[in-house]
């Protein structure tokens, strides 16, 4: 049975196959008239691009970086086709990809897509654009411009339900704190050593392939329009430079310069753009191979091939001397040399086989027929093999074991809602727990509040535990002692049961007003300080007036972002919500909307008067809000638009 990751995972391959595929034959057609070198243009860059090192690692375990990666050749294909005949109809197009991708939801990717979307934009605009045979004039620089910055603008419209919520929680999260030491993690020197070597303790973003770059550097003496071959190797050469991160004085200027690059981790994944480019030049390369080579070609393909022979046979001389170096070793486990075999073994016969292609340039057909099973051979053997793993046992990732029964039961019986720590313990990791409907203060994310992270940086657990409703903790550590009471046991994970536990809502006795965060912080971690009667409120002014005292609460429903509250006080009281402040929460109070105040440096406060209430809390955002009506315009704009520029088209098209 196929599941849906899988048949998203899928569709997405299919999807860069198809659209590298059309992109790179349109750029082969400007040049070359004959059929077989424009699809074999196509056909080799888009099975370079879905199967080489980068989309086959680490992307199939983040689909949304797959989902994001896919779109980057539509976009660039659209965007040509406006550049060239002036259609505002296939800049909107572009624009309509393009809000595909940031839809994806990987921001990281996005980034990248835009630059390498401007890159080409700007080059094409800069260069003058090339057209293919026999097309109209092209557009005025004035239209180029505006169809690129249309195309950014419409994008950025259709996917604002998107966009605006994300970087506004990228604003609040710690990622709006990192600093260069944090940020600037990419390859080492040594890596680089993968474009030849695949590593074989996980996947190699980095590798695309043997003969891709023989075809790739073919494509820098051959390939024509040479304006292209310039425009992508120069992509190539600065994407792999930034995937280097701080090893290299690119990225420096990149952080300080380039909007985006400073929020952003794991340099490495601009890679991306790398293996792109690349796929571009090995197409463009093996067009050139299968058409007559122009006169101020051939002496460059000529010392071309006399290098790749040369470089043969240095690696066979090589492998051979490494090879009897291998049998002076007599224990295999510890001989450095049969890992060194294994690398270049593969690299001597993938380059007989790229000397095999050019030697076949003249028989063009069975020349591209050859350079196609060879990729395919050298990238599925290679790349096929990882994130392959054998199915759990019993057949879930997420079994319900004894452990997760146990929590469902105390779910159940215990009235009110609460939540866990399982410290990742889980079975099926730290987010497990949102599988198994249990709320969890731990997830495996790397997008969090700050000022949840500074919770947990500087306050105590038992403090933290307390503030977030933690009613059972999971370690496997021996934590039993005052105030946690060991209830269940299953290998090495303990669950303890808080002996002073606080609920998810109820009223505080005292309210301590301050003016800060880092002086809520200091409040809540001070020993006088007693959660369950006193609430530290940061106000900006001290004239706030609440009223202290107790009463009732519980709650009626909860659910992801939405609560509902029904309380009763005697003289009105604040009441304490153990629930992340975030200024996209809206409360109402008997259906009036009402402030929420920031309480015990994370939680929510509402002041509620005496008598009986009914308050209910919603999760609405403004950028939601203001997202959501923005691309809904904007959809009706573009579907409206692009029905006219079609209709306007079709009667110039059949005037009589």
């Amino acid at each position: 049975m196929i599941s849906a990751a899988s048949t998203i995972r899928y569709s997405s391959f299919g999807l860069a196959s198809v659209f590298a595929f059309l992109f790179v034959r349109r750029l082969a057609r400007k040049a070359y008239a004959k059929p077989l070198a424009t699809r074999a243009a196509g056909t080799v860059a888009a099975l370079t691009f879905t199967y080489a090192g980068y989309l086959t690692s680490f992307p199939v375990q983040q689909i949304t970086i797959l989902e994001t990666s896919v779109w980057l050749p539509l976009v660039l294909l659209l965007l040509d086709r406006a550049l060239e005949h002036g259609s505002w109809k296939d800049a909107m197009f572009a624009g309509g990809a393009l809000a595909c991708a940031i839809l994806a939801g990987h921001p990281q990717t996005t980034l990248y897509l835009v630059y390498a979307t401007l890159a080409y934009g700007g080059g094409v605009i800069w260069s003058g654009g090339i057209r293919l045979r026999g097309s109209a004039a092209a557009p005025s620089l004035q239209q180029r411009l505006g169809m690129l910055l249309g195309s950014l603008v419409v994008a950025g419209a259709l996917s604002a339900v998107q966009l605006l919520p994300s970087l506004a929680f990228i604003a609040a999260s710690t990622r709006a704190g990192l600093g260069y030491a944090e940020v600037a993690h990419g390859f080492s020197l040594p890596e680089l050593t993968h474009l030849l070597y695949p590593g074989y303790f996980g996947g190699s973003p980095q590798y695309v392939g043997i003969l891709p770059m023989v075809l790739a550097a073919a494509g820098l003496v051959v390939a024509r329009p040479r304006r292209q071959v310039g425009l992508w190797a120069g992509v190539a050469v600065v994407a792999l430079l930034l995937a280097m991160g701080g090893n290299t004085f690119l990225y420096s200027a990149a952080h300080l310069l380039a909007p985006g690059f400073s929020l952003v981790r794991n340099q490495e994944r601009i890679v991306y753009l790398f293996s792109f480019a690349a796929s571009v030049l090995a197409g463009l390369g093996t067009a050139g191979l299968a058409s007559p080579l122009p006169r101020n070609a051939r002496q460059p393909y000529q010392i071309l091939r006399r290098w790749l022979r040369g470089a043969f046979l240095a690696l066979l001389g090589l492998t051979a001397v490494w090879y009897y170096g291998s049998l002076a070793h007599q224990d295999a486990a510890s001989n450095p040399f049969t890992a060194v075999l294994r690398h270049h073994v593969l690299v001597l016969i993938l380059l007989l086989g790229a000397l095999g292609v050019l030697a076949l340039r003249q028989r063009r057909r069975r020349m591209v027929h050859l350079a196609l099973v060879l990729i395919a051979l050298n990238l599925f053997s290679v790349n096929g093999r990882y994130n392959l793993s054998l199915p759990p046992a019993g057949g879930s990732y997420y079994p319900s074991t004894g452990l997760v029964d146990f929590l469902r039961v105390q779910k159940e019986a215990l009235p009110g809602p609460f939540r866990i720590s399982s410290a990742g313990t889980l079975p099926g990791g730290a987010s497990a727990a949102s599988v198994y409907a249990l709320e969890d203060i731990t997830a495996n994310t790397p997008l969090r509040f700050h000022t949840f992270e500074r919770l947990e940086q500087e306050v105590d657990s038992w403090r933290r535990w307390q503030l977030l409703n933690v009613r059972y903790v999971l370690d496997s550590r021996d934590l039993d002692g005052p105030g946690l009471e060991r209830v269940y046991e299953a290998g090495e994970v303990r669950i303890y049961r808080m002996g002073d536990p606080l609920p998810r809502i109820w009223f505080a006795q005292q309210m301590l007003p301050v003016a800060s965060e880092d002086a809520a912080l200091a409040a809540i971690q001070s020993p006088a300080f007693d959660p369950k009667l006193q609430a530290v409120v940061q106000v900006e002014s001290s004239a706030l007036e609440v009223s202290e005292g107790g009463g009732v609460a519980h709650v009626v429903e909860h659910a992801p972002g939405w609560l509902t509250i029904e309380a009763e006080t005697l003289h009105g009281g604040l009441l304490v919500i153990s629930q992340v402040w975030d200024a996209g929460w809206q409360a109402e109070l008997n259906g009036e909307r009402v402030p929420l105040l920031r309480t015990d440096f994370l939680l929510q406060g509402l002041s509620l008067p005496a008598g009986a209430h009914r308050v209910e809390l919603a999760y609405q955002p403004s950028p939601l809000r203001w997202g959501s009506i923005l691309s809904l315009g904007a959809l009706v704009v573009w579907l409206v638009t692009i029905i006219l520029v079609s209709r306007e088209s079709f009667l110039a098209k059949h005037r009589f």
